[in-house]
């Protein structure tokens, strides 16, 4: 038999390679606690209650404070909304595309809690900053005679870049 020292290096950095790689599989199973995926829950008339995507965003640099947006959303929606905690979502999320198309980008309802108060939390992402990898924006509405009426409102975005030194309310 012909001994090959060299092929017998290689055959060994193979087996190694093959362990670390085996090993390194079997101890990330690629399961978490967290959920990932977008789940919608449904009541009996087939409208949908509320969608929640717990899909984490890519790599964000940097989130800023959340900032008042009272102003902002009542002015977007000046009169109470006489509908279900679900279209009342929706209606938002409208509101919020029909603001300035130009600059708005894809808006989800990601939660509605229904209650009094009523919070609706909406998400865009592709919007006209593009340091701002999305915007979500939580509108506290509460109930009256006349429908839910917007009480409060506020927003936050990440950043694919860092916050801004100069305005940490802001993405760079």
């Amino acid at each position: 038999m012909v001994f090959f020292p060299r092929l017998r290096w290689i055959g060994s950095v193979v087996a190694g390679v093959a362990l670390v790689v085996g090993v390194t599989a079997c101890g990330s199973s690629g399961s978490s606690a967290k959920g990932h995926g977008t789940s919608t829950s449904t009541k009996a008339d087939g409208v949908p209650s509320g969608t929640t995507d717990t899909t984490p965003p890519p790599v964000v640099k940097g989130r800023t404070p959340w900032q008042d947006a009272t102003a902002e959303w009542k002015r977007l929606v000046p009169k109470p909304i006489a509908k279900s905690p679900e279209h009342v979502a929706e209606d938002l999320a409208a509101a919020w595309r029909g603001g300035d198309t130009s600059s708005v980008g894809e808006v989800t309802v990601v939660a509605v809690t229904r209650g009094e108060p009523l919070v609706i939390v909406l998400k865009e992402t592709g919007g006209a900053n593009p340091a701002v990898e999305q915007s979500d924006v939580e509108v506290t509405l509460e109930g009256g005679d006349a429908g839910w009426a917007v009480s409060t409102a506020r927003r936050q975005d990440s950043c694919y870049r860092a916050i801004d030194r100069a305005d940490p309310n802001r993405c760079a």
